[in-house]
C-alpha cells in the first residue's frame, strides 16, 4: 500500500472505533481526576488504545480474523462468531448508535415524535456506504473522518480559547488509584470486540490493494495500526483535557460535552454535538453492518453480502425503535461477558499459532473467563448480592476495575499448560523406555 492508502486507511479504522462511548468517556475521566489527571490519562489510553490496536496486529499475524478460531471445531467457530456479531450488530451495538445519534440530534427539538423517520433516514446513509465495502476506504477514510476531526478541532479550540474552569472535587476512585482507575475506563470501553470484528474488514481492504502474505498483512496493519491509534490518542487526550476545564456539576461525559457546548455556543452548540455524535455512531453502525455481513456470506452458502447488510440494518432499526431499552437490559451482560471471553479467544491464538493445540487446556481456559465475566458483569450490573461484593473486593484481584477475570484466566491457563507439558514429558520418557 502507498503511504497515502496507509493515512486513509488508518483514517478509516478511526471512525470505524470513534463511538459515541468513546467520545463521553475521556471528558468525565478528565473531569472527575483533577491533580491526577496524567496517571488516568495513561491508565486509559494503555487499554483503550493498546488492547485494540494489539488485537487488529494480532489478527492480521494470524491473517485473517477467523484464523483466530481455525482451529476450534466447526461448531465452536460458528459459535462463537455468531454470537459475536449478532451481539455487536443488530441486536446490540447498532441499534444503540441508531438511538444515541437521535438523542443527539432530533430529540432535544421534538421528542420522540421524529424517531421513526431519522433512524430510517439514518439506516439509508448507513446503507449507502456498507453496501460496497470496497468503497469504504474512499468513502469513510477520505469523506466522513476529515469531517470528524474538523469538528472535533474547531470544539476543542473553543475550550482553549474559552475553559469553562476547572472541577473542584477529585472522584474518590482516582484518589486511591489514578492509574488502575484509568485502565479500568479504558478497559470498560470494550473496543476489543471492535477489534476483532473490523480486524477481518480491514484485512480485506489490504487485501484488495495488494497481494499479501501473513508477513507483510501484519506490517500493513502495523503501520495502518500507528496512524490510528496517533490519531484516537491525540483526541482522547483533547477530550479528556476539555473535562479538566469544566467546572460545574455533571453525572457523565454526555451531559458535560453538551453543557459546555451549549455554554459557549446556545443552540448552535446542540447543532455541533449532534453532527459529532451523528458521525461518530454513523461510521460505527456502517463497520459493524458491512463486518457482521460479510461474515454471515462468507460462512453460510444461503447468505449473500448484499441481503445480508439490508436485513442487519433492517433488524437494527426495528429494534431501535420497538424494543432497545428491553434489549440491552438482556443483552449487556452478553456484552460485558463477551470481552474477557474474545481477548482469551485472541491471546489463545496466538501462543497455539506455532505449537501443538490442546483444546482441553483452550475450553478450560475460556470457560474461566465466561465464569469471572459473568461476576465483572453482575458488578457492573449492581446485581451481586452484598455478601458476595464483600468477600470479592476483599479477596478477588481486580474485582473493584470489573476485571476480575483476569487472574484466574491466566492461572488456569498456566497451570493446565505446565501439567500438559509435563504430561507429553512423561509419556515421552515411557515410550523411549520401552
Amino acid at each position: 500500500m502507498t503511504r497515502q492508502q496507509t493515512l486513509f486507511a488508518g483514517f478509516m479504522v478511526f471512525a470505524l472505533f470513534l463511538g459515541a462511548g468513546n467520545i463521553i468517556f475521556p471528558p468525565m475521566l478528565g473531569f472527575a481526576s483533577g491533580e491526577f489527571f496524567s496517571q488516568a490519562l495513561i491508565g486509559f489510553l494503555l487499554t483503550a488504545v493498546g488492547l485494540p490496536a494489539v488485537t487488529l496486529i494480532a489478527i492480521a499475524w494470524m491473517g485473517s480474523g477467523e484464523g483466530v478460531t481455525e482451529k476450534l471445531p466447526r461448531w465452536l467457530q460458528l459459535t462463537f462468531w455468531s454470537t459475536l456479531f449478532l451481539t455487536i450488530g443488530p441486536f446490540f451495538n447498532m441499534p444503540r448508535t441508531f438511538s444515541v445519534a437521535y438523542e443527539f440530534t432530533a430529540k432535544p427539538f421534538y421528542g420522540d415524535d421524529l424517531m421513526p423517520f431519522v433512524t430510517l433516514v439514518f439506516a439509508a446513509i448507513t446503507l449507502f456506504f456498507a453496501l460496497s465495502p470496497s468503497k469504504l476506504m474512499d468513502r469513510v477514510g477520505k469523506l466522513i473522518t476529515p469531517c470528524l476531526i474538523t469538528i472535533f478541532v474547531v470544539l476543542i479550540v473553543s475550550v482553549y480559547m474559552m475553559p469553562h474552569g476547572t472541577p473542584t472535587d477529585v472522584s474518590a476512585r482516582y484518589l486511591e488509584s489514578a492509574f488502575a482507575s484509568g485502565l479500568s475506563e479504558g478497559y470498560m470501553t470494550m473496543d476489543v470486540l471492535g477489534a476483532i470484528g473490523f480486524g477481518g474488514l480491514v484485512i480485506a481492504i489490504i487485501s484488495q490493494r495488494m497481494n499479501a502474505d501473513s508477513g507483510s498483512l501484519t506490517r500493513e496493519m502495523s503501520k495502518i495500526v500507528v496512524v490510528y491509534a496517533s490519531i484516537i490518542t491525540a483526541l482522547y487526550m483533547a477530550m479528556a483535557w476539555i473535562g479538566s476545564q469544566y467546572g460545574a456539576q455533571v453525572s457523565n461525559g454526555g451531559e458535560l460535552l453538551s453543557s459546555y457546548t451549549q455554554w459557549m455556543y446556545g443552540n448552535t452548540g446542540a447543532i455541533l454535538l449532534g453532527a459529532i455524535m451523528t458521525l461518530a455512531c454513523l461510521t460505527t453502525a456502517i463497520g459493524l453492518s458491512c463486518a457482521s455481513a460479510k461474515y454471515f456470506s462468507d460462512n453460510f452458502k444461503f447468505v449473500s453480502y448484499k441481503p445480508a447488510v439490508v436485513t442487519i440494518v433492517a433488524v437494527t432499526t426495528v429494534v431501535a425503535n420497538v424494543g432497545l431499552a428491553k434489549l440491552i437490559e438482556i443483552t449487556l451482560p452478553l456484552v460485558v461477558v463477551l470481552h474477557p471471553v474474545t481477548i482469551s479467544v485472541v491471546a489463545l491464538a496466538v501462543f497455539y499459532k506455532h505449537k501443538p493445540f490442546n483444546l482441553m487446556v483452550w475450553g478450560t481456559t475460556v470457560m474461566t473467563a465466561i465464569l469471572f465475566g459473568v461476576i465483572d458483569a453482575l458488578n457492573i450490573l449492581g446485581q451481586m448480592p452484598a455478601d458476595l461484593e464483600q468477600a470479592f473486593n476483599q479477596y478477588l484481584p481486580l474485582y473493584q476495575y470489573n476485571a476480575a477475570w483476569i487472574i484466574p484466566t491466566l492461572a488456569v491457563f498456566m497451570g493446565l499448560t505446565a501439567l500438559a507439558k509435563l504430561a507429553r514429558n512423561v509419556s515421552r520418557s515411557r515410550c523411549a523406555q520401552v
